[in-house]
């Protein structure tokens, strides 16, 4: 840790520490919503009036493709364990953190997330034989079937020893999954957490098949009789195809919408059954669109309840990282959270661009401060506010 974020952990020591993470923490195992070619975000897309209600069906398509199929990760392979470990030291540093505190006082760090993988879950598993007296708690109570409330998330364990001869608060670590989860699921009017999720299983085979529908139109193309912009739109919408062709610096919106409109054309019937499936997940998706089952809803505004008395208190920190402010609702109750004078805002933006991005967002106020400041050092580096650097100014970075 450099000189100058040194004294971090004594400003946040002993106060109410609350975590905002967005998708940048996600980054390099689930895309970033950032496209580079359109200056903006693929939740603008979703909500552009520029796109009718046909495109955003091939967009929604497009979201749950490039996006939502990533966040299931149930266990750790090659490919997310150097992820996973960022996540475990994070998760390390905030039990370390907790147990600067006196054993008297409630030992709570609450982390909310709008993201819907499972990362958080994976490292809570796997530290918590590690780590025998902290309470993981992602809201969730049960044994056989576990089901998600937010008066769970109220709760300060306590260590008794053996004999009973003492009580000493353990650290609590709550995970609020503010947009929902792809481990959630509907069970009459509870949330039930289940890691077998019949409606992703579902939109997992339409998926599929609106890709073997696109795939059979490209074997029956005829370059003779048809154009080749049918021909280049099958191109980027195969699946092998599709997060290059996204993420191409060349790429237009012109084109993009030529696109879409050439393969809603193919698979209308399947992209339909698609966006029907899709709109039973319990998760909030970018157009800020309400979930559609009522007992979703309720649980999200609660947890937004819970994100701003978190705020409102005295003594309160709130430390941003991977998060743009896209989201209104969540952009709204930190806006009017900044009227505590005893709330101070740590934002970890990742680069100057999108730390510039944020101030307009969020505005500018006397408690707010962006790290880290992007001057260059004696080398010419310049250090980003990436998971490295979150994990370094917390206490390590193993």
């Amino acid at each position: 840790m450099t000189k100058e974020y040194s004294n971090f952990l004594d400003e946040i020591n002993g106060k109410n520490i609350n975590f905002l993470i967005g998708s940048g923490a996600s980054a390099g195992i689930i895309p970033t919503l950032w496209i580079d070619a359109f200056s903006r975000s693929f939740e603008e897309l979703l909500t552009s009036k520029e796109y009718d209600e046909k495109q955003k069906i091939v967009l929604y398509y497009l979201w749950f493709i490039l996006w939502v199929k990533k966040t299931q990760i149930l266990e750790i392979d090659d490919q997310s364990k150097e992820f996973v470990e960022k996540y475990e030291i994070f998760i390390s540093n905030l039990i370390s953190l907790s147990n600067r505190d006196g054993f008297d006082k409630p030992k709570r760090v609450n982390i909310f997330t709008t993201n819907y993988d499972t990362l958080f879950e994976l490292s809570f598993d796997k530290l918590a034989s590690q780590n025998r007296l902290t309470f993981f708690n992602d809201g969730s109570r049960g044994f056989l079937k576990k089901y998600v409330s937010s008066e769970n998330f109220y709760i300060t364990a306590a260590h008794s020893g053996i004999s009973d001869g003492f009580q000493r608060s353990i650290p609590t670590i709550n995970l609020i999954k503010l947009h929902g989860s792809v481990t959630w699921k509907k069970d009459n009017e509870k949330i039930e957490m289940s890691l077998e999720n019949r409606i992703f299983e579902e939109l997992l085979k339409v998926a599929e098949e609106v890709n073997e529908k696109i795939l059979k139109r490209k074997e029956e193309f005829n370059p003779s009789f048809e154009e080749i912009d049918l021909k280049e739109a099958i191109d980027f919408f195969c699946i092998e195809n599709i997060e290059q062709s996204i993420f191409n610096n060349n790429l237009t919106e012109d084109v993009l919408k030529e696109h879409i409109n050439q393969i809603y054309s193919i698979a209308e019937d399947k992209l339909k059954d698609f966006k029907e499936k899709y709109d039973l997940l319990p998760i909030v998706s970018p157009t800020k669109q309400k979930f559609s089952e009522t007992v979703f809803e309720q649980h999200y505004y609660q947890m937004l309840r819970m994100l701003s008395f978190e705020l409102e208190k005295k003594d309160s920190v709130l430390i941003v990282f991977g998060f743009s402010f896209a989201d209104e609702h969540i952009l709204e109750i930190v806006r009017r959270s900044m009227v505590n004078p005893f709330l101070k805002i740590y934002i970890i933006s990742y680069n100057k661009n999108s730390k510039e991005l944020i101030e307009n967002a969020l505005g500018k106020g006397t408690q707010i401060e962006f790290m880290p400041n992007f001057e260059e050092g004696k080398d010419g580096s310049i250090i980003n506010g990436n998971f490295t650097f979150l994990n370094n100014i917390l206490g390590s970075e193993k």
